[in-house]
């Protein structure tokens, strides 16, 4: 592909039905490179000057009622973290709970109060396709985030657009599992040809209108201990979610965190740590997907019970169902997704 740097040599491969997988260590893209992957997966127009939905417009009537017959066993699983201080493997969500109680007369009861930040690492969540601006200072369809982005709310994009929810095929991506480790290595970027491996392994293939999931083995590699780096989707298999026209991207790994853009999260460089280059784009999925491809990101999810019931009933494709809260303006909600077998 034109403007692509060579792909170091490999940390390790191995045989996988008859194939050799390559797990290639992180490779240092260019900003110009960058910049011209953004104009590749570039939606802006696609659905109109006006469109709001992104990725989301890719499902139709017919991929709706499609994932509904993919409902044989009535299987449940959520994809949500729990919404609870220290809860998971995960840190503890910053939360708000207060318990209101009420005894009267003619009743007792019980209530809730709860205020929460929707885009914190605990709490899964949906993020709107104008969560995010560009390197350009622009989201989603080419609107400037200044104008977008105002005291009362977002005018174009918001989370309130989604209220119709997410109705699609599901499909679980193992790539853990596809490459035989118990979680990929921080900081490693996942590539396209991983993706294909890990379809392979699976047996399916993403489609058009799908809600993509993918597994690193994230919860196993916080039980070592928090590094503030993280494996997830590089430029390369960005282009890719671009080019297989996915509604919906989520996982363990919402994104790949490398040198620097743990530093966004207040992570200092270990001096044994080679420096990385510079770069405008250290968040690949959320700083060209979101703003660039209207991409509907489902941020921090829960696979591990997801990975050991596709495995279970030897099944990698689902009916995926999630839907925000219907919040005029915000910037994205809580939700509970659920993937039904």
């Amino acid at each position: 592909m034109p403007g692509r740097r060579r792909a170091p040599q490999p940390d390790h491969a191995l045989q996988l039905d008859g194939m050799i997988i390559r797990q290639l260590a992180p490779r240092s893209w260019t900003d110009d490179e960058l910049i011209a992957l953004y104009a590749r997966v570039n939606n802006a127009g696609r659905w109109g000057p006006d469109d709001e939905l992104g990725t989301l417009n890719h499902i139709t009537p017919e991929k709706r009622a499609a994932a509904a017959a993919l409902v044989r066993v009535g299987r449940t699983v959520s994809l949500a973290l729990p919404l609870a201080p220290g809860a998971g493997a995960k840190v503890g969500a910053f939360l708000d709970h207060t318990m209101q109680y009420g005894r009267s007369p003619l009743a007792t009861s019980a209530g809730d109060h709860i205020s929460l930040d929707v885009h914190q690492p605990a709490a899964t969540h949906l993020d709107c396709v104008s969560h995010l601006a560009g390197y350009d200072g622009r989201v989603y369809n080419d609107r400037r985030f200044d104008d977008v982005a105002q005291p009362a709310g977002l005018t174009h994009g918001s989370v309130f657009v989604q209220r119709c929810g997410i109705f699609t095929r599901g499909v679980l991506l193992d790539l853990a599992a596809t490459q035989e480790v118990a979680h990929l290595q921080p900081a490693h970027a996942i590539t396209a040809v991983e993706l294909d491996a890990a379809e392979r392994h699976a047996g399916v293939r993403v489609s058009t209108g799908d809600a993509l999931i993918l597994r690193v083995g994230a919860e196993l590699l916080d039980a070592q201990g928090r590094s503030g780096l993280r494996p997830g989707p590089g430029p390369d298999a960005v282009e890719w979610m671009h080019q297989r026209e996915i509604a919906m991207y989520g996982g363990d790994a919402a994104d790949h965190i490398g040198q620097l853009a743990a530093s966004l999260f207040g992570r200092e460089r270990p001096p044994e740590e080679p420096e990385e280059p510079p770069t405008r784009v250290p968040l690949p999925v959320h700083q060209i997907g979101i703003p660039a491809m209207g991409l509907v990101l489902l941020d921090q999810c829960a696979v591990e019970e997801l990975a050991a019931t596709c495995a279970e009933l030897r099944r990698y494709e689902f009916l995926f169902v999630a839907a925000p809260l219907p919040i005029p303006g915000g910037t994205g909600s809580p939700v509970n997704p659920l993937a039904v077998f």
